[in-house]
């Protein structure tokens, strides 16, 4: 089912990271193109983005920083740690990288606790440093951990530092918005705001703005104007046009979302969102199953080219289009084959498994369901969805007796949690 992967060698169409890279203005707007595609988990995009650049600026600390953290986050470690190493301790990314070494270093079976203790001392000594470049940039990787506290404390000693900073109070702006907690959330419009007034030229700030009005306000008619701002600010901020499509079909407004869309991929033909987007249109509203697939087609080349190593995005494209496609045969075949791209890059992965087995089942392979259903459950017991999943094989199969024992025990799990909520002052 994977047989159309390709993996990091990649196809001749040039990817969107390297276009808006190359054509990114200065320091700053490179890394506002960064930390967006690093919020969006598009890692090799971010490796792309950062490599094209060290083409013009030849042994930028900050930039190998990036390259280094994107080779971490696709899970090849022992790479990750040889180009951490390599920069271990020049100005301005002295902090993060010890973060990263750390982090390195602790997600394997075999930990070297020395290793890490001595890490642990040389982050301690370096909290308390005062280089605002490398807080900002150990804030910025708090914040894409969602580890919201402890990237508070660091960019508000960077604010200390240097008080007016717009890229820290654009950056705080971010720390809040993804802090999980609404009222936290709504603080962030006011960071934005300081850091648009600073200047008018940081992208990351507009863009806060914009996911403030999605996410917060639920103002999306205000979101969608913020990201025409930026489309006519920063031409060459290429996602905006994706991102404006990607609203625009929460906001319903079909088509304008597939008009903002086929921009995008005029630019930039291999854009994954505005091709998600296009397959989706082509399912849902046009229902044109045949245009769809080849469109698909195109988006399984693109995420093999331009983002190989990336689970998630595999596992959460398979899911939404195999809802939308109404079991068409070769549509449930191309989502197979990015759910089992998932599996393999993260076996254990109960969530990927229980979607494996889902699709299993749409395609009418119940044994194999079944036996998808048991593995994650196996991996997570508390997996509902697998459970659930294995009680319908049940049924499918005959096994009534079987099923009836398994919605006896999902009774009793919830009795239990309805005696625990009660008893909690």
């Amino acid at each position: 089912p994977t047989s159309w992967w390709r993996g990091e060698e990649g196809g001749e169409r040039q990817p969107e990271g390297e276009m808006s890279a190359l054509l990114a203005p200065d320091a700053v707007a490179l890394n506002s193109l960064i930390h967006f595609y690093a919020r969006k988990g598009f890692y090799q995009h971010v490796h792309t983005a950062a490599s094209q650049a060290l083409t013009k600026r030849m042994n930028d600390p900050v930039l190998l920083f990036w390259r280094a953290f994107s080779i971490l986050k696709q899970g090849r470690t022992s790479d990750a740690i040889r180009e951490l190493e390599s920069i271990r301790g020049k100005q301005g990314v002295q902090l993060p990288v010890l973060m990263c070494l750390k982090m390195a270093h602790t997600s394997g079976k075999h930990i070297d606790r020395e290793e890490v203790s001595a890490l642990e001392k040389g982050i301690f000594d370096d909290e308390n440093a005062k280089r605002d470049s490398s807080l900002f940039l150990a804030a910025t990787l708090c914040m894409l951990a969602g580890d919201n506290k402890k990237g508070r404390d660091y960019i508000g000693k960077v604010l200390q530092i240097q008080e007016r900073y717009p890229q820290a109070h654009s950056m705080a702006g971010w720390i809040e918005l993804t802090s999980g907690s609404d009222v936290k959330a709504r603080k962030s419009m006011e960071m934005f705001k300081q850091a648009r007034e600073a200047s008018p030229e940081d992208v990351d700030a507009l863009l806060g703005r914009a996911q403030y009005y999605e996410q917060v306000t639920k103002e999306l008619h205000l979101a969608v104007e913020e990201l025409n701002q930026c489309v006519v600010q920063f031409p060459w901020f290429t996602p905006a046009l994706s991102e404006k499509a990607r609203v625009l079909m929460t906001q319903g407004d079909w088509d304008q979302a597939i008009d903002a869309a086929n921009r995008s991929l005029t630019l930039t033909p291999n854009s994954i969102e505005s091709l998600r987007l296009s397959v989706l249109h082509l399912l849902a509203k046009d229902c044109r199953p045949q245009d769809a697939q080849r469109r698909m087609t195109e988006l399984l080349d693109a995420i093999a080219q331009d983002e190989p190593r990336n689970a998630q995005l595999c596992f959460e494209t398979s899911a939404v289009v195999s809802r939308f496609c109404a079991r068409s045969p070769g549509m449930l075949s191309a989502c197979s084959g990015l759910i089992a791209k998932a599996t393999e890059l993260s076996p254990q992965s109960s969530e990927y498994a229980a979607e494996q087995a889902n699709q299993l089942l749409m395609q009418g392979k119940i044994q194999d369901a079944m036996a998808d259903y048991k593995q994650a459950t196996s991996l997570d017991e508390a997996n509902m969805s697998a459970l659930y999943g294995s009680i319908t094989c049940q049924i499918m199969l005959g096994d009534v007796d079987d099923a009836a024992g398994q919605f006896e025990f999902l009774n009793e799990i919830h009795r239990y949690l309805r005696e625990a909520c009660r008893a909690v002052p």
